[in-house]
């Protein structure tokens, strides 16, 4: 089996390669400096020389804070990047399984309280939650006109090693491990009650796989665990892990508005069809953030930062 993933450097991406790598697939990744994801004529010789069955489109421009600084980018690399790379697919690679990645991030606009399935009107708020639903828009509209196999992705929050700083675990991983070496006793927090779904990157790599094989072209999957962790939980249960008296203090100059209360997914289509679930705990995930975060020897709070939840 010949894979292609774009953004394979990245968080999940490079994880995705692995995993991928490990069941014996023949993986090529396309990533930046090399490729440029909105270079069509660059990725259609990328494809034709790779012949992939399948191809995972994960690059993007992940940040909801960066989306609010620079929206123009953030739909050039997004929806821009997603009709480059089906373009691409349509002439090197129509025969291939595609999967496009959406977000939860669909859904920051609304204030829903129970889980959410892929049946659920998405209600975008960010630059970067109205570019990934633009993505689900020119997924089908590649699969209606084209015929190109591409099925729609929506993970929750992902969270594991190699996710950048400015996402809240690693932030606050970095930031309870500096205090703790500092000697200080406290940590500033922003929203403490709103609900997020975790799911961990080993959990969402493998899940991309089963529904690369069986998922449904133009079909929405959601990847989650479709548990709602409250942001004081967690903020609780990694100070817990670090094994310091550390305590929290809200800001509420560090407390987003636009933030959904609670985006919590339902995974019951994805686990109907493929038998997946998120086996990980949450407590083995945080603990693996904190170790990262250890180890790449964090200096300085910042406390001052306002992290979106995303």
């Amino acid at each position: 089996m010949r894979a292609v993933v774009t953004g394979g450097a990245g968080f999940i991406g490079s994880q995705l390669c692995e995993f991928l790598r490990a069941q014996g697939e023949r993986v090529t990744e396309v990533d930046l400096p090399h490729c440029d994801i909105g270079d069509t004529a660059r990725l259609t010789r990328v494809l034709e020389q790779a012949e992939p069955d399948h191809i995972y489109h994960l690059a993007a421009q992940a940040s909801v804070r960066r989306s609010w600084e620079d929206p123009a980018h953030t739909w050039r690399s997004n929806a821009g990047g997603t009709i480059s790379l089906l373009e691409a697919a349509r002439s090197a690679s129509p025969q291939a399984r595609v999967i496009v990645m959406s977000s939860a991030g669909v859904f920051d606009g609304t204030g829903i309280d129970s889980p959410i399935d892929e049946s659920r009107t998405p209600a975008p708020l960010s630059p970067y939650a109205a570019s990934k639903l633009a993505v689900e828009s020119v997924a089908r509209h590649y699969l209606a006109a084209h015929g190109l196999r591409v099925i729609i992705i929506r993970p929750f929050n992902v969270i594991g090693r190699r996710q950048g700083p400015d996402y809240l675990v690693p932030s606050l991983a970095h930031r309870l491990v500096s205090v703790a070496r500092s000697g200080r006793s406290h940590i500033t927090v922003g929203n403490l009650d709103a609900r997020r779904d975790f799911l961990d990157v080993r959990d969402a790599v493998r899940g991309l796989r089963l529904l690369m094989r069986n998922g449904r072209p133009g079909e929405v999957y959601n990847l989650c665990t479709g548990v709602g962790v409250p942001i004081r939980a967690l903020v609780e249960t990694m100070i817990l892990l670090t094994g310091r008296p550390l305590r929290y203090r809200q800001d509420p100059d560090l407390v987003r508005g636009a933030d959904a209360p609670s985006l919590v997914g339902d995974p019951g289509k994805t686990r109907g069809l493929t038998g997946w679930q998120a086996t990980i705990p949450l407590a083995t995930s945080l603990t693996d953030v904190l170790t990262e975060a250890a180890t790449a020897g964090c200096t300085g709070q910042t406390g001052a930062e306002v992290f979106h939840l995303g």
